[in-house]
C-alpha cells in the first residue's frame, strides 16, 4: 500500500516519544509498503525554528517531505495555556490555541488537501499540533490517528472536539490512553488497536564501572529523560532529599538534557546526554529506575529498563505508567509521601520484579508482535 505518515517533527536527531514512535512505525511499514512522511523543517518543539532544509529527502526507503513553518510558538503561549486550562475563557481564545502553540504549516495542509487522496492510508501523530488537528479532517476517509493523548485538559479545547470523531481508526499506545480517549469522546464505536512499541535488543554495554563507582554508597537510583520541572524531576529531587534526610542511603543518577537547576550534593549526579551504550549500562547498573512524570503516553524507558532486568518506580498520578508496571509486575507506583518505602521495597525485591518486567517486554515488544498490531491498524484505516 501507499502510506503517508504525518508528524510535526521527524528524523534521527529528533528527541521525543511521539516522534520516535512515528519513525519506528515508518521504517517497519516500509518493509512491505511504499511509505512517505510529511513533516516540518523544525528540530525544536518549543521554537519550531527551521533546522532541516525544506523539500524532499530520504530516510532509508522512506521519502520525507519537509514543509516550512510559517509561524512558531507565540510569546504568549504559556499565558494562553494557563488561561485556557484554569480560567473562564471564550471560544475565540480556544480557536487561537493552535496558532499560538505552533507549528503553523499551511504548505503541509495544502499538500494534504491536494495530494491526500493519492494514499491508501494516512497516519497522523500527536493530536495536539496543527498538522494533525487541521490536517486529519482533510483526509478523514483514509485517516488513522495515533493521538498520544495523556492529559485530559487540552482534549477539552475546541480544535479537538470534532477531531476525535473523524478517523477511520485509532492507534493507541496503551490501554490507559484508549480508556482516556473513549471516556472523553464517547467514540468506542471507532475501531482501534493498542500498538505499544517494538524494541531492538540493547547494544553491547558494560554496567560494571557505574556499579563499582556508586553501589558502595547504597542503592543506585536512576532517572533517564529530560531533566525538567515539566517531567516532575523537581518532585523527584525533593523526595530524594527527604529520603536521604530520613536516613536513606544511595545515589540518585540523572541522565538526559538538563533544563532545571539541581542542588549541589554528593548523592545527586547529573550526566547530561549519554550514548545508547551508556544509557543501557546505567539502566543495568541501577537498582531501580524512577519515572516521576505525571503525563506519559507510553513509558518507553520503563520497557528499556526491563530489557536489562531493572525494576521501576513510577508516579501513582500517572495512569499510563502505573498500568504498565501493574501489567508487567515489574515495579511499583508510589505516592510522594510513600517514596522512601516504595524505593526500599523495590530494591529489596529487585531480582524478581526485574525478571517479571523482562518477560513482559520479551512477549509484548518483540518485533513480530508489534508488526502484527501495526498491520491490523493499517488494515482498519485502509479498509
Amino acid at each position: 500500500m501507499k502510506i503517508l505518515i504525518v508528524v510535526q517533527r521527524y528524523g534521527a536527531e529528533v528527541i521525543g516519544g511521539s516522534e520516535s514512535h512515528a519513525r519506528v512505525v515508518a521504517h517497519r511499514l516500509a518493509k512491505l509498503n511504499h511509505v512517505e512522511v510529511a513533516t516540518t523543517t523544525a528540530l525544536d518543539f518549543w521554537s519550531w525554528a527551521p533546522h532541516f532544509p525544506p523539500g524532499e529527502s530520504r530516510d532509508g526507503a522512506i521519502r520525507v517531505r519537509r514543509f516550512p513553518v510559517a509561524a512558531g510558538r507565540g510569546p504568549a503561549f504559556k499565558e494562553l495555556e494557563r488561561h485556557l486550562i484554569f480560567e473562564p475563557h471564550t471560544l475565540d481564545e480556544e480557536r487561537a490555541w493552535l496558532m499560538t502553540q505552533g507549528p503553523h504549516v499551511p504548505a503541509l495542509l495544502e499538500f494534504l488537501h491536494r495530494e491526500g487522496k493519492a494514499y491508501d492510508a494516512v497516519l497522523f501523530y500527536t493530536y495536539i499540533y496543527e498538522p494533525t488537528a487541521a490536517g486529519l479532517p482533510l483526509v478523514a476517509e483514509r485517516a488513522g490517528l495515533i493521538s498520544t493523548a495523556h492529559d485530559e485538559e487540552p482534549l477539552r479545547l475546541l480544535p479537538y472536539r470534532a477531531l476525535f470523531q473523524l478517523p477511520r481508526a485509532f492507534g493507541f499506545l496503551t490501554p490507559e490512553e484508549r480508556a482516556l480517549v473513549q471516556a472523553r469522546f464517547k467514540n468506542a464505536h471507532i475501531p482501534s488497536e493498542v500498538l505499544g512499541i517494538g524494541l531492538d535488543p540493547p547494544p553491547w554495554h558494560d554496567p560494571a564501572p557505574f556499579r563499582e563507582r556508586y553501589a558502595p554508597r547504597g542503592p543506585v537510583v536512576l532517572y533517564l529523560g529530560q531533566i525538567s520541572e515539566g517531567k516532575a524531576v523537581d518532585e523527584l529531587v525533593a523526595d530524594w532529599v527527604a529520603y536521604r534526610e530520613g536516613g536513606g542511603k544511595g545515589t540518585l543518577l540523572l541522565a538526559g538534557t538538563q533544563r532545571m537547576t539541581l542542588p549541589h550534593r554528593d548523592d545527586i549526579v547529573s550526566f547530561g546526554h549519554v550514548s545508547e551504550e551508556d544509557k543501557f549500562a546505567l539502566l543495568e547498573a541501577a537498582d531501580a529506575l524512577v519515572l516521576p512524570s505525571h503525563l506519559e503516553s507510553l513509558g518507553i524507558v520503563i520497557l528499556e529498563a526491563w530489557q536489562v532486568g531493572t525494576p521501576c518506580l513510577v508516579s501513582a498520578k500517572n495512569a499510563v505508567t502505573t498500568g504498565q508496571v501493574a501489567r508487567a509486575e515489574g515495579g511499583l507506583a508510589y505516592e510522594r509521601a510513600g517514596f522512601a518505602a516504595a524505593l526500599e521495597s523495590v530494591t529489596r525485591d529487585r531480582d524478581r520484579l526485574g525478571a517479571s518486567g523482562r518477560r513482559f517486554v520479551e512477549a509484548e515488544c518483540a518485533w513480530p508482535a508489534f508488526d502484527a498490531r501495526l498491520e491490523q491498524l493499517v488494515d482498519l484505516v485502509a479498509a
